[in-house]
C-alpha cells in the first residue's frame, strides 16, 4: 500500500493534497470551458454559413470575444479558493479576476450596443449620414458604458465611489443645462432617425419652409428649396412642428374650381359636371371624386370639381392636370361657352341702358 503520509505534507500552510486538488480542479475546469468553447463556435459557424439572418454571426463574434487566457485566470482563482494564502495575495488574485472579468463584460456589451445600433438605424438602403449618427450613438453609448464599468470595478476594489457619483451627478447636471438646446437637437436627431417621419431624400414642408432632405445630421437637417437655396433647421424645431411628407403620398387630392359667365344657358350648365367627369375618367392616371355647379359667384357661375392623380410625383401631378385643363378649355370652347373673368354692370340712373365695365 503506497505511503499517503507525503499528501498530507504541509507547505505554506497547505497541505500537498490540497494542492493537488486545486489542480486537478484548475485542468478539469479549463478543458470543460475550452471544449465546449470549441463545440458551440463550431456549430454557430456551420449555422451561420447556412442562414441569411446576421444574428447567428453576431453570436459568434460575441463567443469569440472569450479568449483562452482569462479562462486560465478565472479557472486557476476558483480553483485556488480552498487553498489558505496570504490575505495580500488573495487580495490580489481577486483584484486580477474582477479587472478581467470586468474589462471582458465591457468589450462583449460594447459588441452588443454596435450591433444593436446598427440593426435598428441602419439597413441595407441607409445612406451616409444614417451611417454616421449610427456611429455617434454608439460612442455615445460605450462612453456611458464605460464610465459605469469604472464606477462597478472600484466599488468592487474597495474603493469608496459615493464622492465620484455625485460629482459626475452635479456635473452631468451642469453639462446638461449649459448644453441644453445642443442636447435637444441630439435627442431630436435620434427620434427622427427611430421614428423616420422622414428620410433623405423625401419632400417635406415644415411652416412656411419647403425642400428636399439631403442629411440629417446631429444637430441640424439640411432641406434644399425649390429655388436652389439650402436650409438648415435645428432637430428640435422638426419634431416639434406639424411636418408635411409629400413622398410618403399614395394619391394626390386636387380641387379644381373655375367659372362660366352668367349668360350661360341652363341646360349647358347642367351638362358641364357631366362633361368635366368624362374628361377626368377617360385618364388613367386620375380617379375621379366629383363635380358640381357650386356656386354664384359675384361674375361668375362657379363650378368645384375634386379628383385624384394615382401618383405622388410632383411633376406627373402637373403633366396631368395640364392635359385636363387644356382639354377642358378645348371642350368649353367646343360648347361655345366661355369662362367668367372679372366684370361689373354699372346701372346709370335716368333710364339709360346698362353699361358693362
Amino acid at each position: 500500500m503506497p505511503d499517503l503520509e507525503f499528501l498530507q505534507r504541509v507547505y505554506f500552510g497547505n497541505s500537498v493534497a490540497a494542492y493537488a486538488l486545486a489542480a486537478a480542479t484548475f485542468v478539469a475546469s479549463v478543458a470543460v470551458f475550452l471544449l465546449a468553447r470549441r463545440l458551440v463556435l463550431a456549430r454557430l459557424r456551420a449555422l451561420a454559413e447556412s442562414t441569411a439572418t446576421d444574428l447567428d454571426d453576431f453570436a459568434v463574434e460575441l463567443l469569440g470575444k472569450i479568449k483562452a487566457p482569462e479562462c486560465y485566470l478565472v479557472g486557476f482563482y476558483f480553483a485556488t479558493r480552498p487553498l489558505s494564502f496570504d490575505p495580500k495575495v488573495d487580495s490580489f488574485l481577486r483584484s486580477a479576476v474582477i479587472l478581467v472579468l470586468a474589462y471582458r463584460a465591457l468589450r462583449m456589451l460594447q459588441t452588443s450596443i454596435d450591433y444593436g445600433v446598427r440593426r435598428a438605424m441602419t439597413g441595407p438602403d441607409a445612406d451616409q449620414a444614417r451611417k454616421d449618427m449610427a456611429k455617434t450613438v454608439a460612442l455615445l453609448l460605450r462612453f456611458v458604458l464605460w464610465v459605469l464599468a469604472l464606477i462597478f470595478v472600484l466599488d468592487n476594489l474597495g474603493i469608496n465611489v459615493t464622492s465620484m457619483v455625485a460629482g459626475l451627478g452635479i456635473g452631468g447636471v451642469a453639462v446638461a443645462l449649459a448644453a441644453q438646446a445642443v442636447l435637444g437637437d441630439l435627442f431630436s436627431a435620434l427620434a427622427i432617425h427611430l421614428d423616420k417621419p422622414f428620410v433623405v431624400g423625401d419632400f417635406i414642408t415644415v411652416d412656411d419652409f419647403k425642400g428636399t432632405v439631403e442629411r440629417i445630421g446631429i444637430k441640424t437637417t439640411h432641406l434644399r428649396s425649390l429655388s436652389g437655396e439650402l436650409l438648415v433647421m435645428g432637430n428640435s424645431k422638426l419634431t416639434s412642428s406639424p411636418i408635411r411628407n409629400y413622398k410618403k403620398m399614395r394619391e394626390r387630392r386636387v380641387v379644381l374650381n373655375f367659372g362660366l359667365l352668367y349668360s350661360t344657358p341652363e341646360k349647358a350648365l347642367a351638362e358641364m359636371p357631366g362633361a368635366v367627369r368624362g374628361l377626368i375618367e377617360k385618364d388613367k392616371s386620375l380617379r375621379f371624386d366629383r363635380a358640381h355647379f357650386s356656386g354664384l359667384g359675384e361674375s361668375s357661375l362657379d363650378f368645384e370639381v375634386v379628383y385624384y392623380i394615382l401618383d405622388a410625383d410632383y411633376n406627373k401631378h402637373m403633366d396631368s392636370q395640364q392635359r385636363l385643363l387644356l382639354e377642358l378649355v378645348a371642350d368649353v370652347r367646343k360648347r361655345g361657352l366661355d369662362f367668367a373673368y372679372p366684370t361689373r354692370t354699372l346701372f346709370i340712373d335716368g333710364g339709360k341702358a346698362p353699361a358693362k365695365a
